[in-house]
C-alpha cells in the first residue's frame, strides 16, 4: 500500500517521468524532491523512487525561453523578478545569495539591467525585469541542486538531455516512453513509469505552404543567431543595389520585442548618467534594416509601475455567479465585459473604460509608449484591474460560443494589458523609432496573408479596421505572434502519437475546439484520455502550462506554475499505490543518463 511519500508495492520502485525541463518541468522536479525529502517527511520506501527527466536542449532547467542559445543580452523576462521563482521570491533570493559570483561570472547581465549602478553597489531589485539568460542560469542551477538533493537521499535520477520523447502508451507495467537521442538517433524505452508530466512548453506550427523552407521566412524569432544570419544573407543583394533591407516582424508582444532588439543588435544604445536610454547608434559601416512591426492592435504591451492594491467592486464572484444563474450555468462574454468596463471606470474616476483598452486613444504605438513612460497612476490602476479580471479565471466558465469570441477578439487586449514590459525596452523602442529604424502597423482582426513574390520578397496583405486591403513589401519575415493551440498542428511526434493513440485529447466544448490538451474536470491536472468509448482521467499523464489552452487565458504567471507543480506532485506521491508490478527498466544500449556524462 502506498504512503504519502510515494511508496508502491513491496520491492517496486515508483518511477516518475518529467518530459520537458524548462520552467514547468524544473518547478515540478524541485517540488517533487522537496515533497519526498523535506523535513518531517516519512522515510523513503525501499527501493527509493526513480525520477526520469527528458530535455531536448543541451542542459536541463532553462528550457527554450531561457536557454543561452535562444536569447541575447537585451532579451528581458516578461515579469518582475519578485514574481518569478520556483517558490516565493526565490529568484531574487538566489541573486542576493550569489551576488559576488554573478558579478564575477556574468557582470553583463547586471549592467544591462542596472546601467547606472556601480557593480559593488548592486542589490537585486524585486521590481526589475532581468535578462532571460540570467533567469535561465537560475533554473539550471536549481535543477542541478534538486538532482543532487534527490540523489543524496537515495533517489535515482536519470536526466536525458539532447533527447526527444517521440512516443508513449499505457502498458501492463505502467506507462512506456520512447526516447530518441538527437545526436546519435539511437532510441531508448523507459518502461514501468507510474506518473508522467507533459511539460513540453510553447510550440509553433511549421511555416505554411510556399513559405516553408524559404530562407527569408523565420517561423520564430529564436535563436537570435539564426535570425541575424538569415537577415545578413538577404541583405547582401540589397546592399549591392544600394538599397536598404526591410524586415517585417509579425507580432508586437514580448517575442516581437525580442525580434526587434535582435535585428538591431549590431548597433548600441546610449545612456544618460542616471541610466535611461538616450538614443540608438548603428554600428560603424553597418546600416541596420528597416524594421516594421505589426500586430492586430498595433500596440506594444504597456509599461507599468508598482501594482496598486485594488479590490473589485463590480467584477466580483457574486456578480459572475448572477450571470451564470441567468444563462443556464454559463458566463456570457458581454455582461462580463460590461462589469469590467464599470470596474475600470470606477477605479480611474471615469477616465478609462474597456473601449480604451481595446482601442487605446493614441495615434500609434509611439505615442502610447511615450505616455506609458510618464508613469501614469491611471495606467497602473488599469493594469491592476485587468490583471485581477484575468486571474478570476472566468474563461473556463464562458459558454463555448463566447469562448470563440473571446479567443478571436479579446484575449489579445487582456494579455497585452495584463503583461507589462520593462521601461528599458520601451525606451529602446522609442530610440529605434527616433533613429528611423523601427515603424509599426496595425494589422486589424482579419487574417493577414503573406505571399512570396517572383523576386523572392514577401507581400503581406492586411485590412486594418475592416478597411481597404493594404500590402506591405518585406525582404524577410519574422513570425513572433502567439502560440497556435491546435494539437494537430503540434510539431512534436510525442504529442501526435499520444493524440493518435487517444492517450490525450484536444479540449473541446460544444463543438468549439479551444485547443490544447484536455484536463480532467474540476481543476485537476490529469489529462483526459479515451477509455471505454468515452473520456476519463489518465492514470499516468498530467500536464499544465503552455500545452493547456486555459493557461494562456487564466494562469500564465509564475505563481500559477508553482501552484500547479505542488498539486501535481501531491497527486503523484499520494496516488502512487496504482503503480504496477515489476521494476522499472530502461531498454537501450550505450546511453549515459546524466548531463555531465555524455
Amino acid at each position: 500500500m502506498a504512503t504519502a511519500t510515494g511508496r508502491g508495492t513491496p520491492g517496486r520502485a515508483v518511477t516518475y517521468c518529467i518530459i520537458g525541463t524548462g520552467f514547468s518541468g524544473t518547478c515540478a522536479l524541485w517540488h517533487l524532491v522537496q515533497r519526498l525529502t523535506g523535513p518531517g517527511r516519512p522515510p523513503l520506501p525501499a527501493p527509493a523512487p526513480t525520477i526520469v527527466t527528458v530535455e531536448r536542449g543541451p542542459v536541463s532547467g532553462p528550457g527554450y525561453p531561457y536557454g543561452e542559445d535562444n536569447v541575447q543580452l537585451a532579451h528581458r523576462c516578461n515579469n518582475e523578478a519578485g514574481s518569478m521563482g520556483l517558490h516565493g521570491t526565490d529568484f531574487v533570493d538566489w541573486m542576493a545569495g550569489n551576488k559576488p559570483r554573478l558579478l564575477r561570472e556574468c557582470p553583463e547581465y547586471i549592467r544591462e539591467t542596472h546601467p547606472a549602478t556601480e557593480p559593488a553597489a548592486w542589490q537585486p531589485d524585486a521590481r526589475e525585469f532581468y535578462p532571460r539568460a540570467l533567469f535561465g542560469r537560475y533554473l539550471r542551477e536549481r535543477f542541478q541542486e534538486a538532482v543532487e538533493r534527490a540523489r543524496a537521499h537515495g533517489i535515482t535520477v536519470r536526466p536525458y538531455v539532447r533527447h526527444e520523447a517521440v512516443d508513449g502508451f499505457t502498458a501492463a507495467d505502467g506507462f512506456r516512453v520512447l526516447l530518441r537521442d538527437l545526436d546519435t538517433g539511437r532510441e531508448v524505452t523507459v518502461t514501468g513509469v507510474d506518473r508522467v508530466l507533459l511539460s513540453t512548453g510553447h510550440w509553433q506550427p511549421g511555416a505554411p505552404g510556399r513559405l516553408a523552407g524559404h530562407d527569408g521566412y523565420l517561423a520564430a524569432p529564436y535563436p537570435p543567431d539564426a535570425v541575424r544570419a538569415a537577415v545578413r544573407g538577404r541583405a547582401r543583394a540589397r546592399r549591392a543595389r544600394g538599397e536598404r533591407l526591410r524586415v517585417f516582424v509579425e507580432g508586437m508582444g514580448p517575442s516581437g520585442i525580442d525580434a526587434v532588439l535582435t535585428l538591431c543588435g549590431e548597433g548600441e544604445f546610449t545612456y544618460t548618467p542616471d541610466g535611461h536610454v538616450a538614443g540608438y547608434r548603428p554600428a560603424p559601416h553597418h546600416t541596420p534594416p528597416e524594421v516594421v512591426a505589426g500586430s492586430r492592435s498595433g500596440f506594444f504591451p504597456p509599461v507599468r509601475g508598482p501594482l496598486p492594491s485594488y479590490e473589485p467592486h463590480h467584477l466580483t464572484e457574486e456578480n459572475l455567479a448572477a450571470i451564470r444563474r441567468a444563462h443556464h450555468g454559463h458566463l456570457r462574454i458581454e455582461p462580463v465585459l460590461e462589469l469590467l468596463d464599470e470596474e475600470l471606470r470606477l477605479a480611474t474616476g471615469g477616465a478609462v473604460g474597456w473601449a480604451d483598452v481595446t482601442s487605446p486613444p493614441y495615434a500609434g504605438a509611439r505615442d502610447k509608449l511615450a505616455a506609458d513612460l510618464r508613469a501614469s497612476a491611471t495606467g497602473d490602476l488599469v493594469h491592476a484591474v485587468v490583471l485581477k479580471a484575468r486571474r478570476m479565471r472566468f474563461y473556463h466558465q464562458l459558454a463555448p460560443a463566447d469562448k470563440a469570441v473571446y479567443d478571436r477578439l479579446f484575449d489579445t487586449h487582456v494579455i497585452r494589458t495584463a503583461v507589462p514590459m520593462p521601461a528599458a525596452n520601451a525606451e529602446k523602442l522609442l530610440a529605434l523609432m527616433d533613429a528611423g529604424v523601427l515603424t509599426t502597423v496595425r494589422l486589424g482582426y482579419g487574417t493577414p496573408r503573406t505571399e512570396t513574390a517572383d523576386d523572392g520578397t514577401f507581400r503581406i496583405t492586411y485590412a486594418p479596421d475592416g478597411g481597404a486591403p493594404v500590402t506591405l513589401r518585406a525582404d524577410c519575415v519574422v513570425r513572433a505572434r502567439g502560440q497556435d493551440f491546435a494539437l494537430d498542428h503540434h510539431p512534436s511526434p510525442l504529442v501526435q502519437n499520444l493524440l493518435r493513440r487517444g492517450e490525450i485529447v484536444p479540449h473541446e466544448e460544444g463543438g468549439y475546439a479551444t485547443g490544447g490538451i484536455a484536463l480532467e474536470p474540476g481543476g485537476g491536472y490529469r489529462v483526459l484520455r479515451r477509455s471505454g468509448g468515452g473520456l476519463g482521467p489518465s492514470p499516468h499523464l498530467s500536464s499544465y502550462g503552455p500545452p493547456v489552452r486555459f493557461w494562456q487565458n487564466e494562469k500564465n504567471y509564475a505563481g500559477a506554475f508553482v501552484e500547479a507543480a505542488r498539486s501535481v506532485t501531491d497527486d503523484w506521491t499520494e496516488a502512487a499505490a496504482k503503480a504496477g508490478p515489476g521494476p522499472a527498466a530502461v531498454d537501450g544500449a550505450g546511453l549515459v543518463s546524466s548531463e555531465t556524462g555524455r
